[in-house]
């Protein structure tokens, strides 16, 4: 065999792997994202349960399925690594609370008929993140971006013009999830372990809140009705598979291709609310909607655009 047959061979070789890690990437991409869209039913089916004590049993069995996973690996020691540190500890801190904020809102949407409101939160996030970045992080913005975050602030005006109100459930959405996006961005913790540690720092509060339900006899958990019981208990289940998924497939797939991905849940979520939930899209809310989906193809353009751009110059 001659050098260049060998060299072929390697280079067919290295292509047939990368093309395979780019499937698993997108297989773990839609598993991910369709995951977080289809959770919009899940959520809806524990619409009796009140939305805090359902996030207490999120957070509660979330750190049983994570605590388990590094118990086995043998990586809790990691855990007390980050907590010692005083400038970690503040951060992950502020995430816990911001993630359960999202959380919090999400599901208090979905089970008040706000489900739609809810997936416009997660249309504008991206563009939240932009804006995060320009602020804290001193990044700058192309024209596109800054049309796209106009068309989206002008679409939340549009809307509290003609419905009368802000769309408080979007706002909080988008803000709270952007703030926790930051704060992991800048802390030098894995995904996994970050969540591991904002469980355990918020797990007093919601074992807290179930032992108050239960005993005082509110709660869900184990009190008859099975089929709710393992719907609270599967939460952590749902909560950290999805999360899985998603380092599966950053690790695989270009951050312009997650980029355009993402919307694949907000679309699920508004696709279910409509159509399975049976909630209403006035003229108001479609008027917001085609601004928003407006501005997610702009910023969708001028992010392949730029990755055009890098590879003209790498070439």
């Amino acid at each position: 065999m001659t050098q260049s047959s060998h060299d072929g061979g390697q280079e067919a070789l290295s292509a047939g792997t990368d093309l395979a890690e780019q499937r698993l990437g997108l297989l773990a991409a839609f598993a991910a994202y369709g995951t977080w869209g289809l959770l919009t039913l899940y959520y809806a089916a524990l619409s009796h349960v009140e939305p805090l004590e359902v996030v207490a049993n999120r957070v509660a069995w979330s750190l049983l399925v994570v605590g388990v996973f590094f118990l086995v690996k043998k990586r809790w020691g990691e855990v007390w690594q980050v907590i010692r540190d005083p400038k970690i500890f503040r951060a992950l801190f502020f995430s816990s609370v911001l993630i359960s904020i999202n959380w919090l809102t999400y599901i208090w949407a979905v089970t008040n008929g706000k489900a739609t409101e809810a997936s416009l939160g997660y249309y504008i996030l991206p563009l939240v993140n932009v804006a995060f970045g320009f602020l804290f992080l001193s990044e700058k913005l192309s024209k596109y971006q800054w049309f796209a975050i106009f068309l989206a602030a002008l679409a939340i005006l549009i809307q509290a013009i003609l419905l009368g109100e802000l769309p408080i459930v979007a706002i909080i959405v988008s803000l709270s999830f952007g703030g926790y996006g930051y704060i992991r961005k800048t802390v030098p913790v894995g995904p996994n372990l970050g969540l591991l540690v904002e469980l355990v720092l918020v797990s007093p509060f919601a074992l807290g809140y179930i032992l108050f339900v239960q005993t005082s006899g509110s709660g869900h958990l184990f009190a008859g009705d099975w089929t709710t019981t393992i719907l609270l208990v599967l939460t952590g289940i749902a909560t950290y598979f999805p999360l899985l998924w998603f380092s599966a497939a950053a690790k695989r797939l270009r951050l312009s291709t997650l980029g355009v991905l993402q919307y694949m849940n907000p679309t699920i979520q508004l696709v279910l609310a409509v159509f399975v939930l049976g909630e209403a899209v006035t003229a108001g809310k479609l008027v917001s909607f085609c601004l928003i989906w407006l501005s997610v193809a702009i910023y969708v353009f001028d992010s392949l655009k730029q990755r055009r751009g890098k590879k003209h110059q790498i070439a």
